[in-house]
């Protein structure tokens, strides 16, 4: 319960910032612009991965301008996702939580899903689940600590993505892969699909 209480304050600090990453269809650096850095500057603080297409389940809840302030927002995701981690297991490719952010057509809204990578057409072990297809994508992938998720988000696109040879992939989904919550102090992995500019 801690981790993930502990994580709510660099989710919703991060949140505003991936609503102007991945989810629009016109990519902005979220803060004021600093000096970008070179790729090979920054190349120690990314791995570059190919992800093949996945199918991830869980609880998806719609995101408003509104939500991003409540700090409690994204506690009772995970709360209501924690009692279908183990209905999702049997199912799962993986033991890694994933928080997946899904543009809408509203300004400053985006769906969020909590939830885990699953078997591609496995049936939903309960009727408030929902399963969404995440397309294959190179990613950037960026670790960092749940403290400072806020602050890497704001390094991707202020720093990082400016003076790197790549733009955001807009047919992909940025997401952050979580350790469950017995797993005290692992990493967050922020993974952000990427192009060549």
């Amino acid at each position: 319960m801690r981790t993930i209480r502990n994580l709510t304050v660099a989710i919703i600090a991060a949140a505003s910032i991936m609503t102007q990453g991945c989810n629009e269809s016109q990519q902005t650096s979220p803060g004021p612009k600093t000096s970008a850095k070179t790729e090979k500057t920054v190349a120690m603080n990314y791995d570059l991965k190919d992800r093949d297409a996945s199918t991830i389940m869980g609880i998806q809840t719609r995101i408003t301008a509104a939500d991003q302030k409540n700090p409690e927002t994204y506690t009772k995701i995970w709360d209501a996702f924690e009692p279908y981690r183990t209905q999702l297991r049997p199912i799962s490719t993986g033991w890694q939580l994933l928080g997946v952010s899904f543009a809408t057509n509203k300004k400053d809204t985006f769906d969020y899903l909590a939830g885990m990578s699953v078997q591609t057409g496995a049936a939903k072990p309960d009727p408030n689940l929902v399963t969404r297809n995440i397309p294959a994508a190179k990613y950037a992938v960026f670790k960092c600590t749940s403290q400072d998720m806020g602050k890497t988000y704001q390094y991707i696109y202020s720093e990082w993505l400016p003076g790197s040879r790549y733009k955001i992939d807009k047919n992909a989904y940025c997401f952050e892969q979580y350790a469950p919550r017995e797993w005290m102090n692992r990493p967050v992995y922020i993974y952000i699909p990427i192009v060549p500019k």
